[in-house]
Parts: structure tokens; C-alpha cells; sequence
């Protein structure tokens, strides 16, 4: 099957429900762009809510900024090798307010623009990439 070819049709705004229109509404308004993940979950407009809801919350500002989220999501998306991915996380985080000079440096942000508690961050990832045996206590507490 070639790269581009999807295996499930994607599902455009006129080919879905009124409150999954209202959701693609929603997503071009905050990202300029429904994700082709939304245009699947679509077929099940409850779960395609539910995401939504998860992702914003995850997302959004909190006890870490919107644009760290994106950071981190971006080097995880490396990590997994998902070009598809770090190319929408890098826009997200854009949007959300990082740098160039960050969006750039992620996918070596020992050398980038970062505190010492965004790197910590990021070393979890790369740990949690690794498996759940790889976060041992000790860092933690280092």
C-alpha cells in the first residue's frame, strides 16, 4: 500500500454528524487543520468527543505550559520515528507560543534553549521511550 493511502476513509466535515461538525469547527478555529486522527474517529462521534475533551485537557495550560506539552510531545513523536506527528506537534507548539529556536532544538535539547527542569522532562520521556523499568527512583531524587 503506498505511504499515502489511507486504509479507512477520512472522513471530511460535510460527511459527518452536526455535533462532529461543530467539534471540526472547533479544531480549524484552535489549530487551522482537523487532524487526520479526528477525521477517523469520526466514524464513532462519541469517542471523537471524548478525545478531543482528553487532548485539550492534556494539552492546554496547566501545572506545565501548552507549548512544553507540544515540546514533549514533539520528542516523543521523534522517538517513535512519526514524521506525520512531529510535524503537527511542531505546529501546535508554535501556536501555543514555542520558539523556532525550541521547536528546532528538540530533537537534541540537551544543547537547547531549555531550563534544567524542561531537559528533566524531556529525559523522562526518552526514559518512559525506553520502558517503565528505565524511571528508577533515584531520578527522581537526583
Amino acid at each position: 500500500m503506498p505511504a499515502n493511502t489511507s486504509r479507512i476513509a477520512l472522513l471530511e466535515r460535510d460527511a459527518v454528524a452536526p455535533d462532529t461538525a461543530a467539534l471540526y469547527d472547533a479544531l480549524l478555529a484552535q489549530r487551522r487543520v482537523v487532524p487526520n486522527m479526528f477525521k477517523v474517529l469520526a466514524y464513532a462521534p462519541g469517542i471523537a468527543q471524548g478525545v478531543a475533551g482528553f487532548l485539550r485537557a492534556l494539552l492546554s495550560d496547566g501545572a506545565l505550559t501548552g507549548w512544553y506539552k507540544e515540546l514533549v510531545a514533539v520528542r516523543v513523536s521523534i522517538l517513535l520515528e512519526s514524521e506525520y506527528a512531529v510535524t503537527a506537534h511542531k505546529a501546535s507548539a508554535a501556536k501555543k507560543g514555542a520558539t523556532g529556536e525550541q521547536i528546532a532544538a528538540v530533537a537534541d535539547f540537551e544543547r537547547g534553549p531549555f531550563s534544567s527542569k524542561e531537559k528533566l522532562g524531556f529525559r523522562l520521556a526518552d526514559r518512559l521511550h525506553r520502558g517503565p523499568r528505565e524511571v528508577e527512583d533515584d531520578f527522581f531524587v537526583g
